[in-house]
């Protein structure tokens, strides 16, 4: 009898407090109230920070994720979790653009970091768990190192409004997610925490977004940068099978090609350099040559662990690596030899990718030696082709981009369709108009699509009609690829697939229309190199 009363006390207190918040969508989920909001001037419900695994601090420092145990019966998400561990180098980003735009730095507010930052958001225009709405899943970039899922472009409520249910999901970074230590033992999980916080997050939605009106088998992952990377590794992952059913890739990097490797002779993903990296950090805080054990790192700080790490290693790029588990070899391995036949991909890359971060005094013999270097023995063609460019740093642009993003992106869509699957190729070139968008960090600058995709357009850039134009043509795109897996449809520009017949991609500048591709000879060295 008294547990009778207290089960009828408690349902009764679980409806007045609801009661309290009538105005704001609830679900129950995962033995848990979740009370969201509601977007505002819309119909989007919206559900911030919903943790999908335990913290991962102290002992679960560098261990795989472990399934959120919920501990309150109701759980306001209202509000986004602190972004994972990591410099402020995105940030600081932001407030640049801002500042060449005329803005004061402050209008990008600071961002709140913590070790536990294992959650995700949600945004959905219905709770009917008959909806059955396609569901979009976002992966942030940030060399693996920085970025966060909330960033102002982020936000998910706009595709939201065209029937979708969108989500954007954390995972550890830089030292916390991307390294390894001899004393890992568990071989699930000797390093990769940062794409398997990515896979305990799919299996999160795949569980439990039908409760927010999504489809658990109608799924498709997009991210750019390094969020696309990482999906195109799990798309190899047999633990990650099933998971999402498609992709969209803005502007891919680091296909994990086997013969990038590090001062040592190992490939730079390896399993050896993860575990190298770990004892340098583990040297790091003593002055002798006895490094620290596992156990004693997971006892120092986060923020000291954070800043260590970076001065021993500043500039390092956190590729997936090949752990013999969640990646079994290199992903452009991978795409050698599968049969890509049941893969739908939207892959694409922008204008001027590289171009932010090359040298002001670009010189032509600089030019000479990166075509050398990026496209071995037939260097001096590459160098021919780009030699006319009267900027040198837009040559050194061209051969960066064309290696590094576009030739790979092209080559894995002509291969999927060779092997019976879907690909569509796009070509990102849309500058803003004003004087400030002629900046060397604006033009069509690496990550320039996001406002467009998820338009969420800032406030402080330049944006008019035919901004507005080309973002209401690229959601529609990628929202009806989620809804079919074609981004075709009525009203819409024709996109045709891309194979090697036709070398057609969709070019999206002041018009969008289907144009050749723009580095054709570049691309036929780059795929006779990697043959």
């Amino acid at each position: 009898m008294e547990s009778f009363l207290r089960k009828l006390l408690f349902s009764f207190f679980l409806i007045i407090t609801i009661n309290g918040c009538e105005k704001n969508p609830t679900v129950f989920v995962n033995e848990q109230t979740l009370i969201g909001k509601i977007q505002d001037n819309s119909k989007i419900a919206k559900f911030l920070g919903v943790p999908f695994a335990e913290a991962p601090i102290n002992s679960l420092r560098w261990q795989k994720p472990f399934p959120f145990n919920p501990r309150n019966s109701i759980r306001k998400v209202q509000e986004f979790a602190p972004a994972c561990m990591q410099k402020m180098g995105i940030l600081e980003w932001y407030r640049d653009l801002a500042e060449i735009f005329g803005n004061e730095r402050t209008v990008v507010e600071d961002l709140n970091i913590s070790e536990d930052c294992l959650y995700l958001n949600i945004w959905t225009p219905s709770l009917n768990e008959a909806a059955n709405l396609p569901v979009m899943v976002y992966i942030h970039g940030g060399s693996n190192d920085s970025g966060w899922s909330y960033e102002p472009n982020y936000h998910g409520h706009a595709l939201a409004g065209k029937d979708i249910v969108v989500v954007s999901l954390a995972y550890r970074l830089g030292v916390f997610g991307f390294l390894s230590h001899p004393d890992i033992d568990d071989p699930e999980a000797m390093a990769n925490f940062g794409l398997l916080d990515q896979v305990a997050g799919f299996r999160w939605i795949k569980e439990n977004i039908k409760k927010f009106g999504g489809n658990p088998n109608m799924i498709t992952a997009f991210g750019e940068s390094a969020g696309a990377q990482d999906i195109l590794a799990l798309m190899f992952a047999e633990p990650a099978e099933g998971l999402f059913q498609q992709a969209i890739l803005q502007s891919n990097a680091g296909f994990g090609f086997p013969e990038k490797t590090d001062g040592n002779g190992h490939v730079r993903s390896s399993i050896e350099n993860e575990q190298a990296r770990g004892l340098t950090l583990a040297k790091a805080f003593k002055n002798d040559e006895i490094p620290l054990t596992l156990n004693q790192l997971k006892k120092i700080s986060a923020k000291e662990i954070l800043k260590t790490y970076h001065k021993a290693f500043p500039d390092y790029y956190h590729s997936p690596a090949v752990d013999g588990y969640l990646i079994d070899k290199p992903t452009w391995t991978d795409i050698q030899n599968s049969n890509l036949a049941k893969m739908r991909v939207i892959i694409g890359t922008n204008g001027d990718e590289y171009y932010a971060n090359t040298p002001e005094e670009t010189s032509n013999e600089m030019v000479i030696n990166t075509a050398n270097v990026l496209f071995k023995v037939r260097g001096n063609q590459a160098y021919n082709e780009v030699s006319k460019e009267s900027d040198a740093r837009n040559a050194l642009d061209r051969l960066y981009t064309a290696e590094g993003m576009l030739c790979p992106s092209q080559s894995l869509a002509e291969k999927i369709t060779t092997d019976k699957g879907k690909s569509w190729v796009y070509y990102f070139n849309r500058i803003r108009d004003g004087e400030a968008a002629m900046h060397p960090m604006i033009r069509a600058y690496h990550g320039a699509e996001l406002p467009y995709v998820f338009n969420t357009h800032d406030n402080w850039m330049i944006t008019n009609e035919i901004d507005l134009e080309i973002t209401e043509i690229i959601t529609d795109y990628w929202t009806n690829f989620a809804k079919s897996g074609n981004p075709n449809g009525p009203d819409l520009p024709n996109w045709p697939q891309f194979n090697k017949e036709n070398q057609l991609v969709q070019n999206f500048e002041n018009t969008i229309q289907a144009k050749i591709s723009s580095e054709l000879v570049l691309c036929e060295i780059f795929n006779d190199r990697n043959q």
